[in-house]
């Protein structure tokens, strides 16, 4: 129900722990279970902070072809000594870690895996976050034979998260220093049902692809998006001691958190996660 104010609230956005610097980028991170994304302001355009830009992600779609996708699927293949030479997994980047590894990364291991699944690694994010496994240890893909090279979930999230990294550093910073993702403020979204090695194994992961990321739950993050959209009149529908659910249904887990609108005593407003729902391991991967 819409509550009607004589008095327009003050709103002050709550921060994620951790310090921003002025750096000339802010950059968030979606590091999903199927897709990873990357959007960012940049503080020098004028442009005000809810008009975000996506960061179309150059990756490889097929054998030698590199194409810019607006997300990066969430998956890595390992390619067998006789399989896709060194030429057709080449990016931009010809020098980086991972066109010289045997993991290839986005559409085209998310293609090559349904010809091949037994190579395929997705999810891993569900993997980092799995009590009953060594999420350290080299266990992906699953259950496929000893000849196949493993990896960790921690690896997989390093390798999704450098891909991202030297996209962004040969196609935005071009060699301008100042402008390169290691050294712009990066916020990175985590389910909020995350336990706490999930959360440090995924600052790890960040640190292992040369990034310094401060997490944020996606329930909060999803309504800072929303309070950002309606930030002219988001009052008229939110009241102080209000409570929020937000359902946020996604890839590999969903979650559902409960949101309290506070006032202090100045009149400025401000959100309190107050509760979060048990970590459950359902999403659109089930319901494929």
């Amino acid at each position: 129900m819409a509550k009607n104010k004589s008095k327009t609230a003050a709103y002050k956005r709550p921060v994620p722990t951790g310090k921003l610097q002025k750096t000339r980028y802010v950059v968030g991170i979606d590091l999903g279970t199927t897709n990873t994304a990357l959007a960012y302001v940049d503080r020098r355009s004028g442009r005000k902070a809810r008009d975000v830009r996506a960061f179309d992600v150059p990756q490889l779609t097929e054998p030698g072809l590199v194409e810019e996708l607006r997300s990066l699927p969430s998956a890595v293949y390992v390619r067998g000594e006789h399989e896709l030479s060194v030429e057709q997994v080449e990016l931009p980047w010809s020098k980086s870690e991972e066109s010289q590894s045997d993991a290839v990364v986005g559409e085209l291991a998310r293609r090559r895996g349904t010809l091949t699944p037994d190579r395929l690694i997705t999810s891993a994010k569900s993997w980092l976050c799995h009590p009953g496994v060594d999420r350290k240890g080299s266990i992906l893909p699953w259950g496929t034979p000893e000849e196949i090279p493993k990896r960790s979930p921690l690896e997989v999230e390093a390798l999704i998260l450098r891909h991202l990294r030297s996209a962004w550093d040969h196609g935005l910073a071009q060699g301008d220093e100042k402008k390169l993702l290691s050294e712009q403020d990066i916020v990175v979204t985590i389910p909020a049902s995350f336990d706490e090695v999930a959360r440090e194994l995924t600052v790890l992961a960040c640190r292992q692809a040369g990034l310094e990321p401060l997490l944020i739950e996606e329930p909060q993050a999803a309504l800072y998006s929303w309070i950002s959209a309606h930030e002219e009149d988001w009052q008229e529908t939110l009241s102080p001691g209000d409570t929020i659910l937000v359902c946020d249904v996604g890839g590999g887990t969903t979650d559902f958190s409960l949101i309290r609108v506070s006032e202090d005593e100045e009149g400025e407003a401000g959100f309190e996660r107050t509760a979060v729902g048990d970590h459950l391991l359902l999403g659109g991967d089930n319901m494929d």
